[in-house]
């Protein structure tokens, strides 16, 4: 008896499924997971919390997807199957040979406006290829099915076998078992202090050069300040919140001869380190540090000093499947897409964090819009009695792009740098009116200042202070050459504690100082390192050092010059 051929419809299964499979693999799991093994460190979620719903998504999707192709006429499935391969072909030539390096995906907007002739060359290399794949497959009259089956089989064992080896390198790795086990909990942002308050304001990417921008255009931006002694001549020493926050609250300089890691456990676990968190403890005080990201501290070994650092257990967090799988899908889709598409996948890190919420409450710091301001604006602040004295710092997102408030510290997404800048000093006003609803606004240090610059010309931070008791019909102003090593004995002299370090009230107008500041950079003369806590090539190479005497206009003509020294990474941050 003659063996019974396989229906058409089981034919055309056997070639659609192949091809479905190929691209729901890369958009639904690869193409995420890919980026997701690079960069573990900064995400809340797990390897198996990440892969298995993708895996899942990727499957059905696939299976779905190929079920419906393969009911379609036979000439319009060949076709249908050709069109499938051929978005496939493009996608994976697209992820090899023709993303731009558009920078860090650390949430700075990017200029898309600058890629528009890119963009239309890359569409036409996509409809070239596309055409050529389908158009290829269809002269094979009696054959273009078995083509199809083939290059999809093909194209999707070599992508399964780097995905296997890429996850095998994860997961014998350093950065699975070094998951984000520390966060900072945002339940006591609001709390004040009632028996004192040093609060520092740490704005991030604010210049003293985007002062004078949005001066121009908000001439009063500044007077809710008046109390304050404004330092027009402010040194950073690094640009980039890794490494001058550590810097600032530790008092140790980057060392670029060790690992990350050790550098942030010997920053923390510093004897001026040490001492500096017992003097505040000795006076009185407890540290709340509130920022929404953790990966740029080394938060786990600062355990014995920041009172709101929560040791991450299972029932502390509940991942959001949903959003989950929502922001891996996207992330996938902006490695593979043409790139006139990518800006519609562009990664929001704010989305990460909310697909992962904390039970013990967020920390709201304007990544997530206007939200720090909406809780201060509709809420106020809570005076707390009995729980001694605080030292807070509030790290908002300030200048750095994408810019997101306007003038008025409402959520814009069009909105300029000179209205997100004069946003955050509203927000600043709107913190000391609240202080002062609760008569602790006198009693309170406040420094409004920025962990960083611009990343070239508008290196230097500006830099407000105000101290207990001082007050001043109209703001002062110094040119002393200060810089954030300055940061920790600078607290200590306002908490009336003799000190050693060094202070801002150490330099003067007009003195004379030589100065550094540092920022990472990719320079192709010296050879890629690791990234840290990822199996991936960081991105910098070396880290560039300008030494200059005056202020920051002396530090854009060193800058224009090059830098005075270059410092070879062990391992790159990024």
């Amino acid at each position: 008896m003659a063996k019974k051929k396989p229906s058409g419809y089981v034919q055309r299964l056997k070639t659609a499924l192949p091809c479905c499979l190929l691209l729901c693999f890369m958009y639904g799991l690869w193409g995420a997971m890919e980026i997701y093994t690079g960069n573990a460190a900064g995400f809340r979620f797990t390897y198996f919390e990440a892969v298995l719903p993708l895996a899942a998504v990727a499957l059905v999707s696939a299976l779905v997807l190929s079920l419906l192709v393969s009911v379609l006429p036979r000439r319009v499935f060949t076709f249908a199957a050709a069109l499938i391969l051929g978005l496939a072909v493009c996608s994976y030539v697209q992820n090899l040979f023709l993303n731009l390096d558009l920078g860090l995906l650390d949430g700075e907007k990017v200029d898309w406006s600058l890629y528009t002739a890119h963009g239309m060359r890359n569409l036409a290399v996509w409809i070239v290829l596309l055409c050529a794949v389908v158009a290829g497959i269809m002269l094979i009259r009696k054959g273009a099915r078995r083509v199809i089956r083939i290059a999809a089989w093909a194209l999707l064992a070599v992508q399964l076998v780097s995905f296997g080896v890429v996850s095998v390198q994860h997961l014998t790795s350093d950065a699975h078992t070094s998951r984000e086990t520390y966060v900072l909990t945002g339940d006591q942002q609001y709390d004040v202090s009632a028996e004192g308050n040093v609060i520092v304001f740490l704005l991030d990417y604010y210049s003293n050069d985007y002062i004078d921008a949005a001066l121009r255009q908000y001439p009063d931006m500044l007077d809710p300040l008046h109390d304050f002694t404004y330092y027009d001549n402010c040194d950073p020493t690094y640009i980039g919140t890794f490494p001058s926050v550590v810097h600032m609250l530790t008092g140790n300089a980057f060392d670029n001869t060790v690992p990350i890691d050790t550098w942030f456990r010997q920053s923390w676990e510093s004897e001026r380190s040490r001492s500096f968190y017992q003097a505040l403890a000795d006076a009185g005080y407890k540290f709340n540090f509130f920022d929404s990201s953790n990966d740029y501290f080394g938060i786990e070994y600062a355990q014995p000093y920041v009172s709101n650092l929560l040791h991450l257990e299972p029932g502390d967090y509940t991942v959001r499947y949903d959003r989950l799988v929502k922001c891996m899908l996207g992330l996938g889709a902006y490695r593979y897409v043409p790139h006139v598409l990518k800006r519609y996948f562009e990664p929001d890190t704010f989305a990460f964090y909310s697909a992962v919420p904390l039970s013990g409450g967020e920390v709201t710091t304007c990544l997530n819009r206007n939200a720090f301001y909406n809780g201060l604006f509709l809420d106020g602040l809570h005076k707390v009695e009995g729980d001694g004295k605080y030292f807070i710092i509030e790290f908002l997102k300030g200048t750095h792009p994408p810019y997101h408030l306007n003038a008025e510290a409402g959520y814009d997404p069009n909105a300029t740098l000179e209205e997100t800048a004069a946003g955050y000093m509203h927000i600043v006003a709107t913190y000391l009116d609240r202080l002062r609803q609760l008569k602790l606004y006198d009693s309170s240090t406040i420094i409004v200042t920025s962990d960083h610059g611009d990343k070239e010309n508008s290196m230097q931070v500006m830099y407000f202070i105000k101290e207990a008791g001082v007050r001043r019909d109209e703001m002062a102003v110094s040119s002393a050459p200060i810089s954030h090593q300055e940061m920790q004995g600078t607290i200590l002299a306002n908490i009336g504690v003799k000190s050693d370090l060094p202070s801002i009230y150490d330099f003067y107008d007009g003195q004379e100082r030589e100065r550094t500041v540092m920022r990472n950079y990719i320079d192709t003369d010296y050879p890629y390192v690791r990234k840290y806590r990822s199996t991936a090539q960081g991105t910098h190479t070396v880290m560039y050092a300008y030494t200059y005497t005056g202020d920051r206009w002396d530090l854009r003509k060193q800058f224009r010059r090059g830098p005075t020294q270059i410092l070879p990474l062990t391992e790159s941050f990024n």
